[in-house]
């Protein structure tokens, strides 16, 4: 059967403004934003939208090829033939679970292994047939069917999104103001410091300060996670700081920042770049370089950085 990855993949390259979100120009992109005190989800959201959206489009079009090559048994069909496979694409793989309205991680959470999936998908068939002949609506369980497997994409899809892309640019993004300050990774800062006798919790950066170190943790989280603000404002501790992007109106995160001592910058319509340097001038020795601070400086300086400091590491 085909399955038309090819085609699936050229929307994805050809339709989507950060098609590939890791790139150094992508994250470039997303960290400017930022820098300018914007919502980059905007940005991201509109390219999880068109990659779901493309996704439903041809999840639509395997299920046509499925009925043409396999008739009324399509689900059955099109399930043995994925589990056939020895070498599957990453697209086949995904399609093998949700086409069982199923993620990997769903799966797995629910104790059902791939040796599963044959008796699973003949219990729910045989569910689903009785519960849509008892409402007299046989003939619209193919399209419900549809709707499953496009449900379990969009978990898929939103998760992996949301984990990887905010991962990968909390690096970037501490990397990037770091170096416009004027500071070098390895001699004046590292990132990504593991816990050990002395710190007890994963810290996102250490810069070198004058009788120590300033601890700085990012958090790309939005209103109603405030809790994970107040966890990184145990981590970073006394003249450390929390970079966030907003958070809601009745938080208490900045009484407890104020009783730590730690310092809170908010991205969101603020200029978290000149508060950073304004937090941490009074601690490190190196002279720090003034930052830019109107949106085409910012620019300029962004996408003039090496492009190593947004590669992953």
């Amino acid at each position: 059967m085909d399955y038309m990855l090819e085609t699936y993949r050229s929307w994805l390259n050809d339709h989507i403004t950060l098609s590939d979100a890791f790139s150094v120009k992508s994250l470039k992109a997303l960290t400017e934003h930022m820098l300018m005190g914007r919502n980059y989800r905007l940005i991201t959201e509109k390219n999880t939208k068109s990659k779901l959206m493309l996704t439903y489009l041809w999840l639509t079009d395997i299920v046509n090829n499925a009925k043409i090559n396999h008739g009324d048994n399509w689900q059955k069909e099109l399930l043995d033939d994925l589990l056939s496979m020895r070498i599957k694409t990453p697209e086949q793989h995904n399609l093998m679970y949700w086409l069982i309205g199923l993620t990997a991680k769903t799966s797995v959470n629910l104790g059902i292994g791939r040796e599963d999936f044959s008796e699973f998908i003949n219990d729910i068939s045989f569910y689903l047939d009785d519960l849509f002949s008892s409402l007299g609506r046989q003939k619209d369980l193919d399209n419900a069917w549809l709707l499953m497997m496009a449900g379990s994409a969009t978990l898929n899809i939103r998760g992996s999104d949301k984990s990887k892309i905010g991962k990968a640019l909390e690096k970037a993004l501490i990397r990037a103001c770091l170096h416009i300050l004027g500071l070098e990774e390895g001699t004046d800062f590292q990132i990504n410091i593991q816990r050990d006798n002395e710190v007890n919790r994963e810290i996102d950066a250490e810069i070198v300060s004058r009788r120590g170190t300033v601890r700085i943790e990012i958090g790309l989280i939005s209103s109603g996670n405030q809790e994970v603000i107040e966890d990184k404002i145990g981590r970073v501790g006394r003249n450390g700081a929390v970079v966030f992007d907003k958070v809601g109106s009745r938080t208490r995160i900045y009484e407890t920042a104020a009783r730590q001592g730690v310092e809170l910058i908010q991205i969101r319509n603020n200029q978290p770049l000149v508060a950073l340097y304004r937090h941490l001038k009074p601690f490190v020795a190196k002279e720090l370089k003034q930052p830019p601070e109107l949106e085409n400086d910012i620019h300029n300086i962004v996408f003039s950085l090496p492009d190593q400091l947004f590669e992953p590491k």
